[in-house]
């Protein structure tokens, strides 16, 4: 952003965005974490979670919590390129230049980003029903739904890269004509 630039909205967008960032990092460490610990000692986890039905061993329970802290991981991760983006995105609002084609470029990555995480969300789905289904109830909750708010916002954000790649051409155009 410009120093001459004191819209409120942007300042507060680029500071949701580094808050949201910061938040992410440290949600991926303490995944990055609860995933070596339990790979290291699954001992932890058979202390903490009975198995209630008995073709699933604490093995596989163990084996199924460190792949949903995978997807979970692997899901913040692509949501923090997506934010990147969205601050990327917002530095060009702020600088008074949004209509590029490298914006355009972050709006289609973003879509494609909202689309992935909806595409892993349904594996830690059908993942947390089995582990669920397979441990006492109550020792152990995950929450993974695939969003049709998500495949929505991936539809905007391709449209609107569409007409942010318009806007630069056009641009272009007039800038050609001058």
């Amino acid at each position: 952003m410009s120093k001459g630039n004191r819209d409120a909205l942007l300042i507060a967008a680029k500071g949701g965005t580094i808050l949201v960032r910061i938040g992410l990092v440290i949600g991926m460490i303490g995944l990055g974490v609860a995933m070596a610990v339990s790979v290291v000692d699954n001992s932890i986890i058979a202390e903490h979670v009975k198995v209630q039905i008995e073709p699933a061993s604490i093995g596989d329970i163990t084996g199924g919590v460190v792949l949903s802290l995978f997807l979970a991981l692997i899901s913040l991760g692509l949501t923090y390129d997506f934010v990147t983006r969205l601050a990327q995105v917002i530095d060009t609002v702020g600088r008074g230049d949004p209509f590029t084609l490298e914006n355009a470029a972050r709006l289609r990555r973003m879509g494609w980003l909202a689309i992935i995480v909806q595409v892993v969300s349904l594996p830690l789905a059908m993942l947390a029903t089995w582990l669920e289904s397979n441990v006492e109830k109550g020792s152990f909750q995950l929450d993974s739904d695939i969003s049709l708010t998500g495949i929505g916002l991936a539809i905007v954000l391709f449209i609107l890269a569409r007409v942010f790649t318009r806007g630069a051409e056009m641009r272009e155009e007039l800038e050609g004509t001058v």
